[in-house]
């Protein structure tokens, strides 16, 4: 629990420890409040059994003390209802404390998967990340910062009932302690051992669980054209009732410590009541301890039960904070240059993947005024060139030069402001055709979006369109066709004004004459200075290149 509660306060920035701080003082008076209000609700149950016990109590107006019960009480339930305005007030600020704590750590993390590198991005799954951004932070917050802020409090507050006890009763204390220890300690190690392993469940399913629902929300075609509906439908199903399953027995689980020792309350409040029949005692003295036990028992048992549900929910959700606590890689490092790409050299370039030859020697420059096509057969390893040119992999041999100056994977990283990529995989946002070119909130460059829709043809189309710019293109552009995504991938290719153009199949969902149009613009760009490489399958575009390299 120590290492559990170290890593969760190395989590935390400077202004959030003093929150916590400040967070948990509040909960403990609070709590402190509770008991105070409870000795004095068995304090007024004495005053009005025995009328003469309060004519002492001098710091009490008379009009309090007298013998009318609606004024004393009154007056309780009033501050007794400001107590528990207050502690309404007190929670609020704890959730909205949390729920800060939790967004600011989501944005981490989708900062950490932004900056990430390139093999990371390639080999983790996509529902792993959906955990860790927008499932973890929440459930390191409300599970592990949330309880272990809970836990001080409670201990406090049972510390605070017990010392209570002790003064007005050793006895009671001792008979409490009997009865509530025994299946404390007992259901403490049942429940904490029984979570760890519920909330492992709960973690791995519904991972998986969102790994499969992503494969059916992309697999809309393929499940209805190859009739495999149930094949998408039932292995999903298959892990989200895992999940719920365990979801729903965790939530039971946690109900059991308090049913339980309840029943040991019950036993001993029944037991005192016998104690009082047997020895004769019945008078308001038996009432009094009898209530004493009560109300300290309706502190302390919620206080056990809450200790108990949150030592093994801490626990269960102990990796939430191993893997939040794991520090972001350094960025600073990173500085973004800014400098013209005036030239391209790969020179004995050699790349392996998992042992397997996929690039061996390759050699070629390109200079500003250059289009370049690279083509050869299909899975050839072409795409491999871009991401060693932009720093993705590493090549096994040989280098790359920027400028004539050799440049590393960190170093290629630097020039990214000064790249334009297009993938043979579409990328968009939901949001409209005008974002999805210029990926920004601000206003848009009225000059350069002009030129990036007529580069890249789109102009033509986007007149097609009531809306215009401000159509909405859906989830993964679902909503227009193969060619107008490639257009909208150029045309956002074009918008940058990258002194780098890497281009990967681009043209293939265009017919040949919109593609030899597109193509005639591209090597215009080139001829005004633009450095452009073509990755293509089509021999016939390579007749708008001024060198080809071939990938054999």
């Amino acid at each position: 629990m120590k290492s559990i509660f170290n890593n969760t306060w190395s989590i935390l920035h400077k202004k959030e420890k003093r929150r916590f701080v400040l967070q948990t003082c509040m909960d403990i008076m609070i709590s402190i409040a509770d008991i105070i209000f409870l000795a004095a609700l068995l304090w007024i149950i004495n005053f009005y059994i025995q009328p003469g016990t309060l004519k002492n109590i001098s710091f009490l107006p008379a009009w309090i003390t007298g013998q009318k019960p609606v004024v004393l009480i009154s007056v309780f339930v009033v501050l007794f209802a400001i107590k528990n305005i207050a502690a309404y007030l007190v929670t609020r600020t704890h959730y909205k404390f949390t729920s800060a704590v939790a967004v600011r750590i989501s944005k981490n993390m989708m900062d950490r998967y932004l900056r990430s590198e390139y093999p990371e991005f390639v080999t983790t799954d996509s529902s792993a990340w959906i955990r860790k951004i927008a499932l973890q932070p929440f459930d390191f917050a409300q599970q592990v910062l949330s309880g272990f802020q809970q836990v001080i409090a409670q201990f406090i507050l049972i510390v605070i009932a017990i010392t209570a006890i002790l003064l007005f009763n050793a006895k009671l204390f001792l008979l409490l302690l009997v009865i509530l220890l025994p299946p404390v300690i007992v259901i403490f190690f049942f429940i904490r051992k029984r979570l760890s392993v519920i909330k492992k469940r709960i973690r791995d399913n519904n991972e998986r669980s969102y790994q499969y629902l992503i494969d059916t929300l992309k697999g809309y075609v393929e499940a209805n054209i190859y009739q495999r509906k149930e094949f998408f439908l039932e292995r999903f199903i298959k892990y989200r009732q895992k999940f719920s399953s365990a979801l729903f027995n965790s939530l039971s689980l946690q109900n059991l410590p308090a049913r339980m020792i309840e029943v040991f309350a019950i036993a001993g409040l029944f037991l005192l009541v016998l104690i009082a029949e047997w020895t004769g005692n019945t008078n308001s003295n038996s009432l009094v301890t009898i209530g004493a036990f009560m109300a300290a028992a309706y502190k302390i048992i919620p206080g056990f039960v809450k200790l108990i549900n949150l030592s093994g929910q801490i626990k269960a959700y102990e990796f939430s904070s191993e893997e939040l606590g794991q520090k972001a890689s350094d960025e600073k490092n990173r500085s973004l240059n800014d400098t013209v790409i005036l030239s391209v050299v790969l020179k004995n370039i050699s790349f392996q993947y998992a042992g397997k030859p996929v690039l061996k020697d390759l050699s070629f420059s390109a200079g500003k005024g250059d289009f370049i096509g690279i083509h050869g057969e299909s899975g050839i390893g072409k795409t491999t060139v871009i991401n060693l040119l932009l720093g993705f992999l590493k090549p096994n041999a040989g280098e790359i030069l920027i400028n004539d100056i050799t440049a590393n994977c960190e170093t290629l990283k630097q020039y990214w402001p000064s790249i334009s990529y297009v993938r043979q995989q579409s990328f968009f946002i939901y949001d409209t055709i005008e974002k999805n070119i210029t990926l920004q909130e601000e206003a848009s460059d009225e000059t350069k979006l002009a030129k990036a829709l007529k580069l890249s043809g789109l102009d033509k189309l986007i007149a097609a369109f009531p809306e215009g710019l401000q159509k909405i293109v859906t989830e993964n552009g679902k909503n227009i066709s193969g060619g107008q995504q490639q257009r909208i991938s150029l045309a956002r290719a074009i918008y940058k004004d990258a002194d780098l153009l890497l281009l990967d199949e681009p043209l293939n969902e265009l017919d040949e004459t919109s593609s030899a149009a597109v193509l005639e613009q591209l090597k215009e760009l080139s001829v005004n200075g633009k450095i452009i490489i073509l990755i293509t399958h089509d021999k016939k575009s390579l007749a708008y290149c001024n060198k080809t390299v071939s990938i054999d």
